[in-house]
């Protein structure tokens, strides 16, 4: 009993430690995201003097759909970026 008990400790063993060379591991590799960075929008509401209450109001919506349009371009490129799972 002894005997059988001590081969399958080393068969055990030697299963563990045998290691063959050139086997190829799976290393992850970091790559870049997908695009180049867009460019911010320039704001025009609050540059310079108040033109008014329906020019700057013109102002503010063509800023605001200038930073939205930037804001989807921005989760665009982040969508194809590579994901770190913790």
């Amino acid at each position: 009993m002894r005997a059988v008990a001590l081969v399958l400790a080393l068969a055990l063993t030697g299963c563990a430690s045998t290691r063959e060379a050139g086997i190829p591991a799976s290393v992850p590799v970091t790559v870049g995201c997908v695009g180049a960075v867009p460019a911010r929008p320039v704001t025009t509401f609050g540059a310079g003097a108040y033109p008014g209450d329906k020019a700057a109001a013109q102002a503010a919506l063509i800023d605001g759909a200038a930073w939205e349009g930037y804001a989807l371009q921005l989760e665009v490129i982040i969508a194809g970026c590579p994901r770190r799972l913790d």
